[in-house]
């Protein structure tokens, strides 16, 4: 059996086959539909805003969006496709902006002025002639929403799109159960400095800096050097209103 592969920081072996046997049960619904490939990721509620306004002061700059951490790719050749799309063609495609509207599903243009552009000729050379955006919204969550990346051999007027979403969301349902903090799309790795989470946390339970600065032996002006890095990435008012965010962000 072809293995599948989670993108992100190497995991448990129970945890990488968990997500090899939960990912291996959808395959045979999404090829019903006529998709025998797919990624799945969570997408910030703000990314496409984020994405138009391309400043170096946003929380998720275009460096953030294209990395290639919390997703889940159905098999390794899928997992080498999402790579190379996001690292050679992502910042030049007019795809990858769209498909951050979470409003409705997106297909993929792969034709522009009647030529092939970069993208349908990274997608062809896997067999993929139709490539599909589809988002689901959080059942718990106003700040992001999940998304499959589908991949069909077939055009778009040959998929079967009978059912589809009820698939998708049984199949995001389970991904969530099992593997909700990987897939958050604000827990990434390269988006927040670990040592001012763990003090985010700690501030969260009503510590001091000087409680905080024991317990994680920094120096108090270490503590609030971390605080106050967080609150400005956060753009939060005060102390009480960064755990609020940082509350709504699932990531303490």
């Amino acid at each position: 059996m072809e293995k599948i592969t989670l993108l992100s920081e190497s995991e448990p072996a129970q945890s990488r086959f968990l997500a090899d046997s939960i990912l291996n049960s959808m395959k045979p619904p999404f090829a019903e539909h006529g998709f025998a490939g797919f990624w799945f990721q969570g997408i910030a509620i703000s990314a496409y805003q984020d994405y138009l306004q391309d400043s170096r002061k946003s929380l998720l700059t275009r460096r953030i969006l294209r990395g290639r951490g919390g997703v889940f790719a159905s098999s390794p050749k899928v997992q080498q496709l999402h790579e190379q799309y996001v690292t050679r063609v992502a910042p030049t495609d007019i795809n990858f902006g769209e498909a951050l509207r979470l409003e409705s599903p997106y297909c993929y243009i792969l034709c522009e002025n009647g030529q092939p552009n970069k993208a349908q000729k990274l997608f062809n050379r896997y067999g993929v002639n139709t490539v599909l955006s589809w988002p689901l919204k959080h059942f718990a969550s106003d700040a992001w929403a999940g998304r499959f990346t589908l991949l069909s051999k077939h055009t778009y007027d040959e998929i079967n799109f009978t059912g589809l979403e009820t698939t998708l969301k049984q199949a995001q349902m389970s991904l969530f159960e099992h593997f909700h903090n990987e897939i958050n799309p604000f827990r990434q790795c390269n988006l927040f400095n670990q040592t001012a989470i763990k003090a985010l946390k700690m501030a969260a339970t009503g510590l001091h800096n000087h409680e905080i600065s024991q317990e994680l032996h920094i120096t108090v002006r270490g503590v609030e050097y971390h605080l106050e890095s967080i609150r400005n990435k956060l753009s939060a008012s005060n102390r009480a209103n960064l755990v609020h965010i940082a509350h709504q962000l699932e990531i303490i």
